[in-house]
């Protein structure tokens, strides 16, 4: 199959060089991050380190390789069981920084031997296309043929042996043939990433996270634009169901498909609402109660070394969330309060829970903390100064040491067993 041609001696030390590896390989494509200039390495050193953590117990499977303008390469060096395979396409599709990725099939730089395996390639999938569109790429210019020249070779060869019919227009199954350097890459099916940026490149925050709809939306959010979550879930037990914590745990491990691992405090407020409803106005229940919140989530934060705190506030959407009760909640704190939901629509936060896998869990049936005590009639217009005036009724240094003596913590994993 390979010729001794003078022209093809020179890649002799390729073909050798091939027989030693698998011949499959994983390429990560990164848009966002190749737009990063000087800072560029950073980003990527950050994104290989959070899916060597994800992968880790594949590791025997890869060989984590190098970067290549926007992409970076994952050597197969040895076969993966059909299980174990779809865990590690799940792991990389759900890892921010990513926007989409696919696996290759690797061959030599002869037009005989990219032929043969382009035609293998397409092979396993004929049943599903009927035409066809080879898109060949000679990065190396080295070589002996043009693009034009693959192309018409491999569309000729899989022609004939699969009797399938070229459409360069609208084909039903396109063939990628990238001539790198001393190899060439064949593939066709390319998956979508989440895009982004790589968890951990924007610092850490800590997520206030209910069992509701929103709030895990918000945290998958603030994850793809790099921060790295602690989450936080405030309860009511016993006067609410215990299992409304079992159902954030739930939530807390989908999302650790974005992120890996997330520690959860779980931070009981009980009698931080008991002494809210003995002590101060009825319809400032719920903003006073988000006060202590932040500034709960704000201890977490010191302790963590976090630098903002991320909420599921969207506007206008419940009482607590016009723009004055939003501002007479956030006093409370010195942070930066990142709320990645503020102005979205109520359906695209649904369509985004569905799409991240946390809308089952979320619409299951649970008790809320924050509706325990809620007032008939909540104040949605609050002045900051009366908001203040009430707030200093309560004894909030003690309520919150209380709270946290009481708190649970816990760190939640992505981990699954090898197939």
């Amino acid at each position: 199959m390979f010729s001794f041609s003078l022209q093809n001696l020179a890649y002799l030390r390729n073909k050798i060089y091939l027989i030693k590896m698998t011949d499959k390989i994983l390429i990560i494509n990164f848009e966002e991050i190749y737009l990063k200039g000087k800072n560029q390495r950073i980003f990527i050193k950050q994104l290989i380190r959070n899916l060597k953590r994800k992968l880790a117990n594949y590791k025997n499977y890869l060989n984590f390789s190098k970067a290549h303008g926007g992409s970076y390469f994952i050597e197969i060096v040895k076969e993966i069981p059909g299980e174990s395979f779809e865990k590690i396409i799940d792991k990389i599709k759900n890892t921010p920084g990513i926007t989409g990725f696919y696996v290759a099939d690797k061959a030599g730089v002869t037009l005989e031997e990219i032929t043969e395996k382009s035609v293998a390639h397409a092979k396993r999938y004929s049943d599903g296309f009927d035409s066809f569109a080879v898109i060949a790429k000679r990065i190396n210019k080295a070589v002996p043929f043009s693009s034009m020249d693959i192309a018409r070779r491999v569309g000729s060869a899989i022609h004939e042996k699969l009797n399938k019919k070229v459409d360069l227009t609208h084909p039903d199954f396109k063939l990628y043939i990238k001539v790198r350097g001393d190899y060439t890459l064949i593939y066709s099916k390319i998956i979508p990433g989440i895009g982004g940026l790589p968890v951990g490149t924007s610092g850490k925050a800590i997520a206030m996270l209910s069992g509701g709809i929103d709030s895990p939306v918000a945290t998958f959010m603030a994850m793809n634009r790099g921060l790295h979550i602690t989450a936080a879930h405030f309860h009511s037990v016993p006067k609410t169901s215990p299992q409304s914590i079992d159902k954030v745990k739930m939530l807390v491990k989908k999302l650790t498909d974005f992120q890996g691992q997330i520690k959860l405090y779980v931070i009981p407020v009980l009698e931080i609402q008991q002494a809210i409803a003995k002590h101060t106005d009825p319809r400032l229940r719920l903003i006073l109660l988000r006060r202590v919140m932040l500034q709960i989530g704000e201890r977490l934060a010191t302790e963590e070394k976090a630098k903002a705190l991320v909420t599921g506030d969207s506007l206008g959407q419940v009482a607590s969330q016009t723009l004055e009760n939003m501002k007479a909640t956030e006093d409370a704190t010195g942070m930066l309060v990142i709320r990645p939901l503020v102005t979205l629509d109520k359906k695209f936060i649904i369509e985004t829970a569905k799409k991240i896998g946390t809308f089952d869990i979320s619409i299951l049936p649970h008790d809320d903390a924050c509706s325990l005590f809620t007032p008939k009639s909540p104040e949605t217009k609050a002045r900051l100064d009366y908001v203040k005036e009430q707030y200093a009724k309560l004894d909030v240094a003690s309520l919150i040491e209380n709270a946290l003596q009481k708190t649970e913590t816990m760190v939640i994993s992505d981990a699954d067993n090898i197939v």
